[in-house]
């Protein structure tokens, strides 16, 4: 923690933690869907995303989650769980 010294008041501020683990993303409580991904190397699919179902249904998501591997050599993603 910094202590700055201001006239008869003192300011404190902590320094930021370095390298510190992403919190949770807190769930959408709109309709979702889940993006899994399969990436380089690994041998279990993950969840990478949460997608608004509406852009999936009306704004063709599931073709741009394939095309990923496009252009992202070696992974592999899709709607839903392998």
């Amino acid at each position: 923690m910094f202590v700055v010294p201001l006239g008869a008041c003192a300011l404190a501020v902590s320094a930021p933690v370095a390298l510190a683990d992403p919190p949770a993303s807190p769930p959408r409580a709109d309709a979702y869907v889940q993006v899994w991904c399969l990436a380089p190397g690994e041998t279990v699919a993950t969840p990478y995303e949460r997608v608004d179902a509406q852009s999936v249904d009306q704004g063709n998501k599931d073709v741009q989650v394939a095309q990923f591997g496009l252009h992202h050599e070696g992974w592999l993603c899709q709607i839903g769980q392998f």
